[in-house]
């Protein structure tokens, strides 16, 4: 009897388990894509010691969002195999809009010597073209095409803030805050240049704009006096660099002004200016409490990891590049000192203490991989002297 019901409850067992099986393969079985040209192979090269696929699931989807991405709780965004991952943009949510500009930009990615020769384009290649790279940004967000159409899109309240003592500008910043009751009408715009706000001389030189996306993330432009798009603003006017240097300074917060304590007649004073970003800031929180995404919003350090992609890429470790590019890690030393190509560590300030030290340009290094690469900014976040534009 005892032998009768040990074989019955092994059998149920047994079903149980396969019961189980069948379930984890229907879980993660990938759907078929409805948009194939919407659809990439990513590889990811392990870059820092401690870098999980679970960090690379959240960089990969912190940087889609960033990017326009409404992520949905239930989508089959990313679908492993090995060290290969395939992306579904469709499926991730971006807006229809920017889906002309995902698909020029998926296609150049596919069609390049690394996605033929190695099955998939490098997951930091793909984050930081996207996120570092201007032109692409924009596309790919949505921006406003010219500073007229972003007015149009948006009310403003009749007095300005005047910002004398800037954390951004090298002098005076004048701001403009946006008018309404409703997530939608949240919009900056500040305007840097020179002269004095106090005495009347300030001339505008840069426009910068802030707004919101659908998917509860901030939106950077930045235009010239003539309201057309501009890949970074004047370094000898302000430190606020290009739109990644924006993303990086903000992370998903609106700032209030730290440094300012003059305020000047016929313009909001500083206490009032913090007061209406912390309404803003109110009213953003609200309406991202009503997504239903996958991203974590009360995560305020999550999206560092969608930094930790492209910083590891931009600053490679020898040993990366031995992986990327499939060859002894013995041979790609012999192949840096010969370029006389120099090591540097790692700089905490900007990469959060991802990094090692021992550490490469990509500008350097790109030249000796063992394919034709698509060559992405000179520079991550600060003006450079290379900015590409893959999507005209």
């Amino acid at each position: 009897m005892r032998k009768r019901l040990a074989t019955h409850r092994t059998a149920l067992l047994l079903a149980f388990v396969l019961i189980a099986c069948a379930d984890c393969s229907r879980t993660t079985q990938q759907p078929a894509p409805r948009d194939p040209d919407l659809v990439i192979k990513l590889r990811w090269i392990k870059s820092y010691p401690g870098q999980s696929r679970s960090n690379v699931d959240m960089g990969l989807n912190w940087a889609l969002s960033f990017l326009g991405a409404r992520l949905p709780a239930d989508a089959a965004v990313l679908t492993w195999d090995g060290a290969l991952v395939t992306l579904d943009v469709d499926a991730a949510g971006v807006a229809l809009a920017t889906r002309p500009a995902w698909k020029r930009l998926l296609q150049f990615l596919k069609s390049s010597d690394e996605y033929r020769k190695m099955g998939g384009i490098d997951i930091g290649r793909f984050v930081f073209l996207g996120l570092c790279g201007s032109y692409q940004y924009y596309a790919l967000t949505g921006v406003s095409q010219s500073y007229d159409e972003f007015r149009a899109r948006h009310t403003f309240l009749p007095k300005q803030v005047a910002i004398v003592e800037s954390a951004v500008a090298h002098g005076n910043r004048l701001i403009e805050v946006g008018k309404g009751d409703d997530f939608k009408s949240v919009a900056f715009v500040a305007f840097e240049g020179a002269g004095a706000l106090e005495d009347r001389s300030f001339q505008k030189a840069d426009i910068e704009t802030l707004d919101f996306m659908e998917n509860g993330q901030l939106r950077f432009g930045l235009y010239d006096l003539g309201g057309r798009l501009k890949a970074t603003t004047s370094p000898a006017l302000t430190a606020a660099g290009k739109p990644s240097k924006c993303l990086w300074c903000h992370e998903i917060n609106l700032l209030p002004p730290y440094r300012n304590v003059t305020d000047l007649q016929g313009y909001y004073t500083t206490k009032e200016f913090k007061g209406l970003v912390t309404r803003a800031t109110h009213l953003v929180a609200e309406y991202r409490k009503s997504l239903e995404s996958k991203l974590d919003f009360k995560g305020l350090q999550d999206h560092a990891q969608a930094e930790a992609l492209y910083l590891s890429f931009a600053e490679p470790t020898a040993s990366r590049l031995a992986s990327e590019w499939n060859i002894p890690l013995d041979r790609v030393k012999d192949l840096l000192a010969s370029r006389g190509f120099q090591a540097h560590p790692h700089i905490e300030a900007d990469d959060n203490n991802f990094l090692p030290n021992e550490l490469y340009s990509r500008n350097d290094v790109d030249s000796l991989a063992p394919y034709a690469v698509i060559r992405g900014p000179s520079d991550i976040r600060e003006a450079s002297n290379y900015e590409p534009n893959v999507l005209q």
